[in-house]
């Protein structure tokens, strides 16, 4: 992911972590070894003034979010030296646990199809995060860190995302929200509260950028480049799967929030943070939460082989069903599959040395059933064999995969596609919207769109006569 801006790491606060944690945030462990005891023995506090260089990124966060600081917040800028240390884990600092945790985790990704046997989790976990991150604001002691003495253009626009962030942590506790979560279990609303937090945070910063002058924002745009190509060489050993899954809470955040200010403007927006959904759903496909208001089906935990010991459990969710088949099949036929999911639970567990999970699947209804099923049948044709299987299940299936050891390889980097797909669905309909198209036509245009065209057809910047005309053509399904 070129322009990823990972969330300040959280301490485990228990062992029962959500599959997207389970995966991506494995550095998320102890709490001295993710960032420094030094950090985590202070005290929260802040500042009686705000730094001088921030003032005036302070004061356009306020006005576009419509919200004033309580207080000041500390800015640190600091070296890369200082921040890689900050954002990353060193493996002599890591528990026993730890490092059992870890392996778990491998062993999770391996039979998901998404990690080489050969990828050091640790490592590339690492790379991500000191590859990738510019900034961070921590709710824990309340402080921004960047990384970078100098207010550099991506330091600056960077700058505005944190500050937003922090206005966010005075208004609605980001910290206690984060705690509600861990309390009740529920990885699913966590994910999608992490979103629209990101969501609004690149919404001010994009709005920032808007805000410069044409030599500024051309300067920011370069700038962006370069680090862009600069991420690209520290991610280039890191297992795609990783990156997807940390920018997915950034891209499908904006559209989701982008979409509620254009059907209900700020009240929208305000009404997310309020009342925000709980069902991942909601990112993969924002209608179903802000129109249909849809609610994801209960489904039981599934039970695990005898002898077995359970690992892990929870809600899988759709964007990562949606990531993990495209890093095998077509995005558009993931995209396709992940539409119809209904709810599901999973199990994670170990059994002979070897780690294995399994997944209960309820569809929006038997199509959306039979067209998942397929989907699956298709991964698994593609993956080692004697590894995974998918069968009948009550009103619905039941997927299961195991590490294949020697055998597992990573994804195709599909994932960063199917991500493209579901942003750039949203996209359109928040482009459509704003020229007086009915709500329902800026649905089906958008989702019609997203199934026939290309990748590089959605996204091209001049549509030839011929796309235009097909365009046109599909354009008339919806009317």
């Amino acid at each position: 992911m070129i322009d990823v801006q990972p969330p300040a790491p959280q301490p485990r606060r228990s062992r029962r972590r959500p599959i997207a944690l389970a995966t991506a945030g494995v550095l998320l462990l102890g709490s001295a070894a993710a960032f420094g005891a030094w950090w985590l023995q202070r005290e929260p506090d802040h500042p009686d003034k705000w730094d001088p260089r921030v003032v005036e990124f302070v004061d356009f966060v306020e006005d576009e979010r419509g919200l004033d600081f309580e207080h000041p917040v500390y800015v640190d800028f600091l070296t890369d030296e200082e921040f890689d240390k900050e954002v990353s884990s060193d493996d002599s600092e890591l528990t026993d646990e730890d490092r059992e945790e870890i392996q778990q985790s491998e062993g999770i990704l391996r039979a998901l199809g998404l990690l080489p046997h050969d990828v050091d989790l640790l490592d590339a976990t690492n790379d991500l995060l000191t590859g990738a991150v510019i900034g961070l604001y921590d709710p824990e002691d309340k402080r921004i860190r960047m990384r970078g003495t100098k207010l550099t253009p991506e330091v600056r626009s960077t700058l505005v995302h944190e500050l937003t962030h922090a206005l966010q942590d005075q208004h609605f506790d980001l910290e206690e929200k984060a705690d509600e979560h861990e309390e009740s279990d529920d990885s699913s609303a966590a994910a999608v509260w992490s979103a629209i937090v990101e969501g609004d945070a690149d919404r001010v910063e994009d709005a920032w950028a808007e805000s410069l002058s044409p030599e500024d924002r051309k300067e920011l745009t370069r700038a962006q480049a370069d680090q862009s190509r600069d991420a690209a060489d520290d991610l280039a050993d890191v297992p795609p799967f990783l990156t997807t899954l940390i920018g997915s809470s950034y891209a499908l955040g904006s559209i989701l929030l982008g979409l509620a200010d254009e059907l209900d403007g700020t009240d929208g927006i305000d009404d997310l943070f309020s009342d925000p959904p709980v069902s991942e759903e909601a990112l993969v496909d924002p209608w179903t939460a802000l129109v249909d208001d849809e609610s994801a089906t209960s489904v039981d935990e599934p039970d695990i082989p005898d002898g077995a010991e359970e690992i892990d459990a929870g809600t899988f969710g759709s964007p990562s069903l949606l990531f993990v088949l495209a890093e095998r099949i077509s995005p558009q036929v993931a995209l396709g599959a992940a539409d119809g999911w209904g709810g599901d639970h999973y199990v994670a567990y170990e059994q002979d040395d070897r780690t294995c999970i399994r997944v209960d699947y309820v569809g929006d209804s038997r199509r959306d059933v039979t067209e998942l099923r397929s989907a699956l049948r298709s991964w698994i044709a593609e993956g080692p064999g004697g590894t995974a299987s998918v069968s009948d299940h009550d009103e619905g299936l039941r997927f299961e995969s195991c590490d294949p050891g020697e055998r597992s390889r990573a994804g195709n980097g599909g994932s960063a596609d199917a991500l493209q797909l579901a942003a750039a669905r949203g996209q359109i309909a928040i482009e459509v919207l704003p020229g007086g198209a009915p709500e329902e036509f800026a649905r089906c245009y958008a989702d019609v769109l997203v199934r026939e065209l290309s990748i590089a057809e959605l996204s091209s910047s001049q549509a030839s006569s011929e796309l235009q005309s097909r365009v046109e053509s599909l354009a008339q399904r919806c009317l």
